[in-house]
């Protein structure tokens, strides 16, 4: 990935899969439903399988959102790594979504998993070298495919 000039104070690169979690994908993943991808994506968080990087302002916005589900919050606080970008964008016309580009060029993410596609979100499939993803393109990932695997076997 080429150096941005929102890089902030974040660990080391991994080999391991980082991600940085649009709150849709979270409201989405208190869903009970069958097959629930967003749901799916969180259970690989928690297990360690990939990781999820926040910042502060993103840990803000998804307390608000998710203020019905405190437990859950919880849970994402203890399973998400946290990133301090240096540097604000605005980039993406829906200013709030700044906060997730800035947070994965920090953190050195591969991609941004979103529901939120439509114009003035994140309307471009990638911003420099950050993919951004549904949680469906995400899970048909080859190398997520093999790590949904690993979970399942346990």
């Amino acid at each position: 990935m080429k150096p941005s000039a929102a890089r902030g104070h974040c660990a080391a690169l991994s080999p391991i899969l980082r991600v940085v979690l649009d709150t849709c994908i979270l409201k989405l993943a208190t869903f009970p439903r069958e097959n629930n991808a967003s749901a799916l994506i969180f259970e690989l968080v928690r297990a360690g399988l990939i990781e999820a990087w926040v910042s502060p302002a993103i840990l803000e916005e998804y307390g608000d959102v998710l203020s019905d589900h405190p437990e859950f919050v919880a849970e994402i606080i203890e399973a998400c790594s946290v990133c301090y970008p240096l540097t604000e964008l605005n980039v993406i016309r829906h200013e709030p979504d700044n906060r997730f580009l800035e947070c994965a060029l920090a953190a050195s993410a591969d991609s941004i998993i979103t529901v939120n596609t439509a114009r003035g979100h994140f309307d471009q499939k990638d911003f420099q070298n950050v993919k951004v993803l549904r949680p469906g393109e995400f899970l048909n990932l080859p190398e997520v495919g093999r790590l949904v695997k690993k979970l399942i076997q346990g």
